[in-house]
């Protein structure tokens, strides 16, 4: 059985206290425990589709956004583009689709790049999950940035490190990206209240989302 786990978002000017949306992630119940899928690839753009119908569905009328990951070689198959189109006509949230980090040998630049236009062309949202790390590289980026919406920088990624200075040149780098190419910017990771203040007066983004902030829990639907 697959489910939702939810790790709400927040808007960084503390504007309001109640989240603005979750990000989803996908959990498998085995040996009486809900872990990490063996394989995200193996999951289809049916059972997509549905957990997302199932979630939008559940959830309270202040959230405004979901994001949820796909894998390279799920990212390129126009099937899941249909699957989360036909759940996005059905609602007014707004759902992104996060590529991740992830490398797929089988997967080309190219690929992506049309795949992106697939998304974009259908009115769909495309986030660029932990910009910098992996191979969402700065090239990537640029290369699908006609079709995307969202960057997203995960602190988590660089760590460990004492303060948000330590890194401040891979922050500031995405941050003045995506005020140039005009994109959102979500910055995850947050684990303290020193990153939460440091965040809110140097690097005021769209949504930030930590453990500080809230951990992940089982959506219930």
């Amino acid at each position: 059985m697959l489910k939702f786990y939810g790790q709400p978002k927040f808007r960084s000017d503390g504007a309001t206290q109640q989240p603005i949306g979750y990000e989803l992630f996908i959990r498998e119940y085995q040996n009486n425990q809900w872990c990490l899928p063996q394989d995200f690839c193996a999951i289809t753009a049916g059972q997509i589709q549905h957990l997302l119908s199932d979630t939008v569905q559940a959830m309270p009328d202040n959230i405004e956004l979901l994001s949820f990951n796909l894998e390279q070689i799920q990212f390129i198959d126009p099937v899941f583009t249909d699957a989360v189109a036909s759940v996005q006509d059905t609602t007014d949230i707004q759902l992104f689709t996060e590529l991740t980090e992830r490398t797929d040998p089988r997967v080309t630049l190219n690929q992506l790049s049309r795949a992106a236009k697939r998304f974009h062309d259908e009115g769909l949202l495309v986030c660029i999950d932990d910009v910098g790390t992996g191979d969402n590289t700065p090239e990537l980026v640029l290369a699908l940035d006609d079709y995307i919406d969202e960057y997203k920088f995960a602190l988590q990624n660089f760590r460990p490190f004492n303060h948000i200075s330590d890194i401040e040149s891979h922050v500031s780098y995405w941050y003045n990206m995506a005020q140039k190419y005009d994109k959102m910017l979500a910055i995850e990771g947050l684990e303290n209240e020193e990153d939460l203040e440091v965040i809110r007066t140097k690097y005021p983004c769209d949504v930030i989302q930590g453990y500080y902030t809230g951990m992940p829990a089982l959506i219930e639907c």
